[in-house]
């Protein structure tokens, strides 16, 4: 079980990464929840819990991302 959490905090971490906590344009923000959505299709087939972490842990990064473009406008 804890190696499935690291895993979920390790490739959702990446993730965010990847886009460098910057503000991303409409083609970035679409690439991002693309690749969420396939994270969490991944960890889907592991339980109902894995899933609803992944969705959670994204959910996070991507109010992160909308609040602070919003705070540099």
């Amino acid at each position: 079980m804890k190696d499935k959490v690291y895993r979920i905090v390790v490739d959702t971490w990446r993730l965010a990464l990847k886009y460098n906590f910057r503000k991303m344009g409409d083609r970035d923000w679409e690439d991002f929840i693309r690749n969420g959505q396939k994270l969490v299709l991944r960890y889907r087939a592991d339980s109902a819990a894995m899933e609803r972490l992944c969705r959670d842990i994204l959910d996070a990064f991507q109010r992160f991302y909308i609040n602070t473009t919003e705070e540099r406008r």
